[in-house]
């Protein structure tokens, strides 16, 4: 992840890689912060960096955070269509696909019953933010595909794999989402 963040060969792994398809999903736009090293260049303060050192041992010129979403969507606009142009010159605009992804305000407790996240209203503020995102994503890219689970009612587990978050869901919308990528 970090190494990857630092180098900024993005691009060229992408176009070395011949991908046939390019699988996109808006999460850490939605919900990490940006740290601006210089004025050029920016990794995003994934969790992996919070929760090390390296964050108290990098140097940085300012951090780009959620306090204030629109100044954080005015800024991410010019950033995600440089994006856009690089990555359709790499892949065709109808084999990019969007998961619109989203975050869940309910989850399976330890007992298996259905239970509220106590911050629903934090989630669904993120939720909206997300859907923005989205939103401008296709209107810069229309002939992108999309995967919208937004209907189908996935809800959290307390026991999924990685830790319990609003982001992680139950294991069938995995099974539903690798179904899903394999009929585009």
């Amino acid at each position: 992840f970090i190494e990857d963040d630092w180098k900024k060969d993005f691009f060229t792994n992408l176009k070395n890689s011949d991908a046939d398809y390019f699988l996109i999903d808006l999460y850490p736009d939605v919900i990490r912060p940006v740290i601006w090293l210089n004025n050029n260049s920016a990794i995003t303060l994934s969790y992996v960096i919070e929760q090390s050192q390296l964050l108290n041992d990098i140097s940085y010129e300012r951090i780009l955070d959620h306090i204030d979403n629109e100044t954080y969507f005015n800024e991410w606009k010019g950033y995600a269509d440089q994006f856009i142009e690089k990555l359709t010159e790499i892949i065709p605009t109808d084999r990019v696909i969007l998961n619109l992804g989203g975050f869940t305000t309910s989850y399976y407790d330890e007992d298996g019953e259905v239970a509220t996240y106590k911050n629903k209203m934090a989630i669904e503020k993120n939720n909206y933010f997300w859907e923005r995102l989205n939103n401008y994503f296709l209107s810069k890219l229309p002939e992108a595909k999309v995967i919208d689970f937004s209907k189908k009612g996935y809800i959290g587990d307390f026991n999924y794999p990685f830790g319990h978050s609003f982001s992680h869901f139950e294991s069938p919308y995995y099974k539903d989402f690798l179904k899903e990528l394999i009929y585009i």
